[in-house]
């Protein structure tokens, strides 16, 4: 079905932290492509910034850094070479400054590990639900911020920052007992203060930079995220969001969210193929949920009303 080497142990990513899902046999060029082309529009837009407008410079970088954060999910999954230490290389710059590469990789792995825990709070860890015992201990301002981050207005603000914010206390809480976690951040923390260090000195101003490649970067992953998993009582809870070429591109095919479940060593390009042979859109249809209209059906829909409550069901 696809010419990537997939591993049948669903516990390899648990063993192996890090270590991709499968491995591609040969180079793949078009992902080569993108990656070069994620570069150019983030080193673009910072080399330029003093020739451009700042309302031009922003968006460049906010779509090269999006663009970026797929490649980098793509490449958490085994592509586009057969050598791993080259696909870390081709990611391994932390443009975003948040969050480790390597560290994205472990979870988003143990992510994959098990399609019975999606959704499930405390055992996926992209779940965005709360368990029942946490709501009850909630207060009446945390339960107004999970009731907001259900709508995608809610989400891509005050949702994107809480996350991530989340993210990194609960990382580093982990490094504290963990040495392996603990290298990775102190390496993160090493380039990122490089990474700094080149921007101050190339005269980067800190809000373009800030609101272009740090914000810009979990405001387009917060938008393909934002409805891809719903807790169902039945079929799959992935979804499918038939976006436009632009979108589709952005995300690398990841909004035909359920192929990408069902064959998560797929390369990109690979997936609308896939999702035919599949019936991806049926299942998902009957199960998380088919967005015909694209992400402008899910602003329409969940602009300023909650996409799903906070408990999960």
């Amino acid at each position: 079905m696809t010419d990537v080497i997939t591993s049948t142990d669903p516990t390899a990513a648990r063993r192996r932290p890090g270590v991709p899902i499968g491995l591609p046999k040969s180079i793949e060029w078009p992902t080569i492509t993108v990656a070069a082309a994620a570069w150019t529009g983030l080193i673009g837009g910072v080399l330029t910034h003093q020739v451009l407008a700042w309302w031009i410079t922003i968006p460049v970088v906010a779509m090269a850094s999006g663009l970026y954060a797929s490649l980098q999910h793509e490449v958490s999954h085994g592509h586009p070479t057969p050598w791993p230490l080259v696909n870390s290389a081709i990611v391994g710059v932390p443009f975003g400054l948040v969050y480790p590469f390597a560290r994205f990789c472990d979870l988003h792995l143990a992510h994959h590990s098990d399609p019975s825990q999606l959704t499930e709070p405390g055992l996926d860890n992209e779940s965005r639900y709360c368990s029942p015992e946490v709501w009850e201990r909630s207060g009446r301002v945390k339960r107004l911020v999970l009731r907001a981050e259900r709508t995608l207005t809610g989400h891509l603000t005050i949702g994107v920052v809480r996350g991530s914010l989340g993210y990194v206390a609960g990382d580093l809480r982990a490094a504290l007992g963990n040495r392996r976690i603990g290298l990775i951040w102190i390496r993160h923390a090493i380039a990122v203060a490089i990474l700094v260090t080149l921007l101050v000195l190339l005269g980067m101003p800190p809000f373009q930079y800030a609101i272009g490649a740090v914000y810009g970067r979990v405001f387009f992953t917060g938008l393909r995220t934002f409805a891809e998993h719903r807790a169902v009582p039945e079929g799959t809870r992935s979804a499918v969001v038939q976006a436009r070429l632009p979108m589709r591109v952005m995300f690398l095919n990841n909004n035909l969210h359920h192929t990408h479940h069902a064959a998560p060593g797929a390369a990109w390009y690979r997936l609308p193929q896939l999702a035919e042979e599949l019936g991806s859109s049926e299942l998902a249809r009957q199960g998380a949920g088919l967005y015909a209209g694209g992400y402008l059906e899910i602003a329409r829909r969940y602009a300023f009303r909650p996409f799903c409550q906070p408990v999960h069901p």
